[in-house]
């Protein structure tokens, strides 16, 4: 049994880009290959980091790059050309971050459910075979992406939703992420928000937000929830590194 900030933790609800895998180098990739096809001027990782952390959508994102008033039609025809890009290249580029496969041994040896939120807008059906192809979806209780709720992060409706599916109450659930977006959405749900380090640059953004718990690495995390196991008890941290 593990408690922190004076909760049991009974739930872990977790983003997937950026936290759990490490996408962003091949969505640039797929990205400016869409956008060659429209002449437009290739951009940096950091471009788009930087508003998807915002917790922009992939349209968005391109109306920022388009001509002025570029008609919708055009836009689409490049956003399909893009994820059907990225769906080619992932399963061959895209892997987990160290660490993921302890952590999630970690929380299922607690007792704790394993969640996933995710703001991509694919089916549920498609997130499972990801997580099978790591060999990591028999930790996994339920996964929610933003195609099944109202709202993208940072609204709180994905991990709501998948507080409900995991039968669980979301003021006991970690909401564990690495953006802006997923700090705010895990306030805004009544979960206990966790923010996991992925990109070093990122700490005094993320500190603004006040997340609970800033973890440096996904082991980090769980060297801290085995300490914590070990006493039952985690205490709050001001808004900082573990």
């Amino acid at each position: 049994m593990l408690f922190m900030n004076g909760k049991q933790i009974e739930g872990a609800i977790f983003d997937i880009d950026g936290t759990l895998v490490d996408s962003f180098s091949a969505f640039t990739s797929a990205f400016n290959q869409g956008t060659s096809r429209f002449h437009l001027e290739a951009v940096s990782k950091q471009f788009l980091t930087h508003f998807l952390r915002k917790g922009l959508n992939l349209p968005e994102i391109l109306r920022k790059i388009f001509p002025l008033h570029s008609a919708e039609p055009l836009i689409e025809r490049c956003q399909r050309y893009i994820l059907e890009h990225f769906l080619r290249i992932e399963a061959g580029e895209v892997k987990p971050f160290c660490g993921v496969d302890r952590l999630f041994g970690v929380l299922h040896e607690t007792g704790i459910r394993i969640g996933i939120a995710t703001g991509r807008a694919s089916t549920s059906e498609k997130e499972w075979m990801r997580f099978k192809r790591f060999g990591l979806e028999g930790f996994i209780d339920s996964i929610v992406t933003s195609k099944e709720v109202p709202r993208r992060k940072p609204a709180p409706d994905v991990i709501i939703e998948c507080a409900k599916k995991l039968g669980i109450p979301v003021g006991n659930c970690l909401a564990v992420g690495d953006t802006e977006a997923d700090i705010i959405a895990g306030r805004r749900a009544g979960g206990i928000p966790v923010a996991i380090l992925t990109a070093k640059d990122r700490l005094d953004l993320l500190e603004s937000e006040k997340p609970e718990f800033i973890f440096e690495s996904l082991n980090e995390f769980a060297s801290f929830l085995e300490e914590q196991g070990k006493t039952g008890r985690g205490s709050v941290r001001e808004s900082g590194k573990h």
